[in-house]
Order: structure tokens, then C-alpha cells, then sequence
């Protein structure tokens, strides 16, 4: 299997089955975990570096016709960009991060999936565009990872119905890697 859509959609899918899993089979473990990540300052300085290096090398194989030789200074800009957003803003970093890398990992997606001609295409164009928009929310207001995580402890029937439609959304994913853009 080396077509680049099916890799990706067996990727995503298998990311989010093994998610939804660990948090439907251990909610006890799972729960805290996922309440108290976006407090790991580390974690979030690790994600913020490789999303900020990920950007400027996406930007810079980008044609910016006459403005072409101001991407030298993404040498500069990047490595201050990244010491920046760690000193400044250290609080939800970790979610923070976790958007941005998917926002960037986005793109790959839907650039490997967009020409199949299967309606596969459409389905993971779909779901990474809603995937994508929950990430922009999150990281203007990653609080509500909190509050999400919160609510979902509170009302059991809810944690139920999100962890069976991202269960559903990872399957769905594997089939379509599997048979749709084999």
C-alpha cells in the first residue's frame, strides 16, 4: 500500500481509535490524564518548537514571488518566534500545540487525498475540515479542553456519545484507507 491517501487515512484513524479506546476502556486513567495535560509546560515547549520549525520550512519551499529573498529571514524568525511564544505565553501551551500540529498535519492530509476521484476524498476531506475548525477553537480558547473534560465526567451519556462517534469517525477512517484509496 504506498498511496500517500491511504497511508494517512489508516494513520488518523488508527490514532483516533487507539484515543477513543484508551479513554472508553480506562475513563479513570484517561480522564486525569487528558484534564491535566494542558498544564505540562514541558510537553507544550516541545510541541510549540517543532510546530513553529514544521511552519517555517513549509513556508519556506512556498513561492512568495517578489518577496522570495525575505525567506532568509525565517533563519532569524523562527528561532525568535519559538523563544517568544515559550517565555510569553507558557499557560495551555500543550494545547496549543497539540492544535497547531494538527492544523499543520492537516495539510499533507488533504493535499494526498484531494485528486483520488473516490468518495472516500470526500468523507476524510470532511472530516479533516471539521478536525481543522475544532483546532482553531481550541487554540484561541484551550480552556475549553478543560471545561469539555469536565462536562463529560459530569454527564456519563455524553462521554458515551462522543466516544462512540469518534469511534465510528476512526473505523470509518481505516475502511477508507484500507479499501477506497487502495
Amino acid at each position: 500500500m504506498s498511496n500517500p491517501a491511504a497511508i494517512a487515512s489508516l494513520a488518523l484513524g488508527l490514532v483516533l481509535c487507539a484515543l477513543y479506546a484508551w479513554v472508553g476502556f480506562l475513563p479513570a486513567k484517561a480522564l486525569p490524564a487528558l484534564r491535566a495535560f494542558p498544564r505540562k509546560v514541558r510537553i507544550g515547549q516541545i510541541l510549540t518548537g517543532i510546530c513553529l520549525i514544521w511552519f517555517a520550512w513549509n513556508l519556506g519551499k512556498v513561492d512568495l514571488g517578489p518577496f522570495n529573498p525575505l525567506k532568509n529571514l525565517l533563519y532569524v524568525a523562527a528561532p525568535l518566534g519559538i523563544y517568544y511564544v515559550l517565555v510569553y505565553t507558557p499557560d495551555l501551551l500543550a494545547v496549543r500545540g497539540v492544535c497547531v500540529l494538527v492544523l499543520l498535519a492537516g495539510q499533507p492530509l488533504l493535499i494526498a487525498t484531494r485528486w483520488t476521484g473516490t468518495p472516500a476524498s470526500w468523507a476524510v476531506g470532511i472530516l479533516v475540515y471539521a478536525m481543522l475548525i475544532k483546532a482553531m477553537v481550541l487554540v484561541v480558547y484551550p480552556h475549553l479542553w478543560i471545561r469539555s473534560l469536565n462536562r463529560m465526567e459530569k454527564e456519563p451519556k455524553l462521554l458515551r456519545s462522543g466516544l462512540i462517534l469518534g469511534g465510528v469517525i476512526g473505523v470509518a477512517m481505516i475502511i477508507a484507507g484500507a479499501v477506497s484509496f487502495s
